[in-house]
């Protein structure tokens, strides 16, 4: 399967009071790795990162450069990433308000964005 990178904004308040990071599945990573999971992707074997915390913009373009798939996750970074002329999937953020919140509708959601970019493309029974 093809890497896939997952990029956020930046550590929520909340995230850095908890200490957590997106690996530790916590918070906005908790809905995220669900809906991995529910299309067959393990989200270990993914890298998250934060576009606005960390300096990892030319690891982003290096690794886009050699086949890892970029999702940018919410308006702030898919306009970032436009800006700094990285190929991209846009993702709605996990933590986005609305209907989206629903756990079925994030899953259809990442699965409708997934399609094409990882293949084969698993059914699980979490649907």
């Amino acid at each position: 399967m093809t890497h896939l990178i997952f990029v956020g904004e930046k550590r929520s308040k909340r995230a850095k009071l908890l200490g957590v990071y997106w690996q530790d599945e916590a918070l906005a990573a908790k809905p995220l790795f669900a809906a991995l999971r529910a299309c067959g992707v393990e989200p270990t074997e993914c890298t998250f990162v934060n576009w606005f915390d960390e300096r990892s913009h030319s690891a982003i373009r290096i690794a886009a450069a050699l086949g890892a798939r970029v999702f940018a996750m919410g308006k702030k970074v898919q306009h970032a990433l436009t800006e700094a002329k990285i190929s991209f999937t846009p993702l709605v953020h996990p933590a986005a308000r609305g209907s989206i919140r629903k756990r079925e509708r994030y899953i259809a959601h990442v699965r409708e964005q997934l399609l094409g970019v990882i293949a084969p493309f698993k059914e699980t029974a979490d649907d």
